[in-house]
C-alpha cells in the first residue's frame, strides 16, 4: 500500500550522494534451461527479448536505471491470478481428497470435474496472458534515471513537469533528494526501513516521489543506503558504467564505457557465459558486505572505509566451469516438474 509524502517525510533522514561501496552487482539469468512446456508465449517473448535494442529504447539498461513504484498497484493483478490459481488447486486436493475418501462409505459423493478442469484452464491461461498483460497491457508505474540526458523520469503526471520523448515527467536529476524512513514496526519483525525519491520542490510539482524497492533486508537501512549509491554512481558521467551482470548487453551503447573497455581489455562476454548459479554466489557475497558495511563512516573518513572499484572482476571471479556443467537431470523429470508448476500454480 503507497503512503503520502508528508507521512513518508517524517522521521526521515536524506541520503547523501556519495559512491563508497562501489561493488553494484545484480545477477541476471541469461538461458532459461527449463523446458517451456505448456507456456507457448514463451518463443515470443524469447524472439522479442533477442531483438537488437536502440540505444533511445527504455529496454537500454546501460542509459536508463529504473524502478518499480512499490505501491503500484498493477502488480496485483499480475500477481492475483496466480494467487487465485494456487488457492484454486489447494481446494481441488481438497475435493479430490475428500471425494476418495467417501468411496469407502455407504454414500459417495461425486467429484466436481468442472472446478477441477476449471481451475487447471485458469491457470493455463494465465500462463500465457500473464506475461503479456504484464509487458504490453498494463501501464508500468515506474521511476528511471536517464543517465544520458541527466534526468529522473516518472511514469506518471506529475504537476508542472516537462516531458520527454517517452512522454514522461522528467525533471533534472540534481533537482531530486532522496531519503529513507522508518516503514512499521510489527510484532516480531521489528523496524524496517523504507527508500523514497522526491522532487526537493514537492509542493510545487506533486506527484513526484515514489518509494523504491530495496534489497533483501529492509530491517537494515543499509540497503537504503546502497541502492541510493548504485543510482548515483550510474548518474556519474564521469566514471564508466559499472562492470554488473544486467548492463553487459549494452555497455558498448555508453561511449565512456565502449573506450574504457576497449583501453581495459574487457573480454565481450564475460557474464553471459558464466552461470546463473555463480552469479547468484556474488551477489549473495556481496549482500553480507552491504549488511556490515559502514556508509556513514566511508562518508566522513573515505581513505579508510570506502571500497575499490571493481574493474576487471573476470579477474576477481574467474568463471567456475564446474558450475556451467548442463543439468544431467532427464529431461523428462524437468519436464514433469514444469508442467506441475504450470498446471498448480499458472507459472
Amino acid at each position: 500500500m503507497s503512503i503520502s509524502y508528508k507521512f513518508a517525510k517524517l522521521n526521515a533522514r536524506i541520503l547523501e550522494n556519495s559512491q563508497n561501496f562501489k561493488h553494484y552487482i545484480s545477477s541476471k539469468m541469461y538461458e532459461f534451461s527449463s523446458p517451456k512446456g505448456l507456456m507457448i508465449v514463451r518463443f515470443l517473448l524469447e524472439k522479442e527479448d533477442n531483438k537488437k535494442v536502440k540505444p533511445q529504447s527504455l529496454d537500454n539498461e546501460g542509459r536508463y536505471l529504473g524502478f518499480h513504484n512499490a505501491g503500484d498497484w498493477t502488480l496485483g493483478l499480475t500477481l492475483g491470478p496466480i494467487f487465485l490459481g494456487v488457492l484454486g488447486s489447494i481446494v481441488s486436493v481438497i475435493f479430490f481428497l475428500g471425494w476418495s475418501y467417501t468411496q469407502f462409505t455407504d454414500n459417495p459423493e461425486q467429484l466436481p470435474v468442472w472446478f477441477i478442469v476449471f481451475v487447471i484452464c485458469w491457470n493455463l491461461f494465465f500462463l500465457n496472458f500473464g506475461p503479456i498483460l504484464a509487458r504490453y497491457i498494463l501501464p508500468k508505474r515506474e521511476v528511471y534515471f536517464d543517465r544520458q540526458n541527466q534526468t529522473v523520469s516518472f511514469s506518471w503526471s506529475v504537476n508542472n513537469a516537462e516531458k520527454n520523448e517517452h512522454g514522461h515527467s522528467t525533471f533534472p536529476f540534481e533537482d531530486i533528494e532522496a531519503f529513507y524512513s522508518k516503514a512499521n514496526h510489527s510484532q516480531g519483525h521489528g523496524v524496517t526501513h523504507a527508500m523514497y525519491i522526491a522532487h526537493k520542490d514537492y509542493e510545487n510539482h506533486r506527484g513526484a516521489f515514489s518509494e523504491i524497492r530495496v534489497k533483501d533486508n529492509p530491517q537494515n537501512p543499509n540497503y537504503c543506503k546502497y541502492t541510493w549509491e548504485r543510482i548515483v554512481r550510474f548518474m556519474d558521467v564521469t566514471k564508466p558504467l559499472v562492470d554488473s551482470p544486467e548492463i553487459e548487453p549494452f555497455r558498448h551503447l555508453d561511449p565512456i564505457t565502449h573506450d574504457f573497455d576497449k583501453q581495459n581489455n574487457r573480454p565481450e562476454k564475460y557474464w553471459r557465459l558464466m552461470s546463473y548459479k555463480q552469479m547468484k554466489q556474488i551477489e549473495e557475497e556481496l549482500d553480507d558486505d552491504i549488511y556490515r558495511f559502514n556508509f556513514d563512516g566511508a562518508i566522513t573518513n573515505p581513505k579508510r572505509w570506502a571500497n575499490k572499484e571493481i574493474t576487471k572482476p573476470w579477474e576477481k571471479w574467474p568463471i567456475d566451469e564446474s558450475l556451467n556443467k548442463p543439468d544431467n537431470t532427464p529431461y523428462w523429470k524437468r519436464l514433469m516438474k514444469t508442467l506441475a508448476m504450470q498446471i498448480i500454480a499458472g507459472v
